[in-house]
């Protein structure tokens, strides 16, 4: 099966109240779970971090904000540390995938 199931669908926290993401996948050979963020203001999906097997990496700008933690193979877990109201709302996505190999 290719698929990728995210939890929980909908989230509703108080600011300062960390909240926590949770990915999953089976699929064979995926070694990579990443996390994107999709905000009001911002219609574009953004890269808030991912995980490449166990090594975990969070984006510059995202630093200090969110934290990612788990198995790139299996589960994946994002936090946000400290939900700002603003900046935090919003869809959050993951997905599943092979890592290239290269670095860009």
């Amino acid at each position: 099966s290719r698929s990728v199931y995210q939890s929980p669908s909908t989230s509703l926290v108080k600011p300062n109240a960390s909240v926590t993401l949770n990915c999953s996948h089976k699929i064979p050979r995926y070694d990579t779970v990443l996390w994107y963020k999709r905000s009001v203001e911002d219609t574009a999906l953004n890269l808030i971090a991912y995980v490449y097997y166990k090594t975990p990496t969070v984006e510059p700008s995202y630093k200090g904000y969110f934290d990612v933690k788990g198995d790139g193979e299996n589960d994946a877990f994002l936090h946000i540390l400290k939900p700002r109201q603003a900046e935090d709302s919003g869809e959050y996505f993951c997905a599943a995938s092979i890592h290239s190999g290269t670095e860009t």
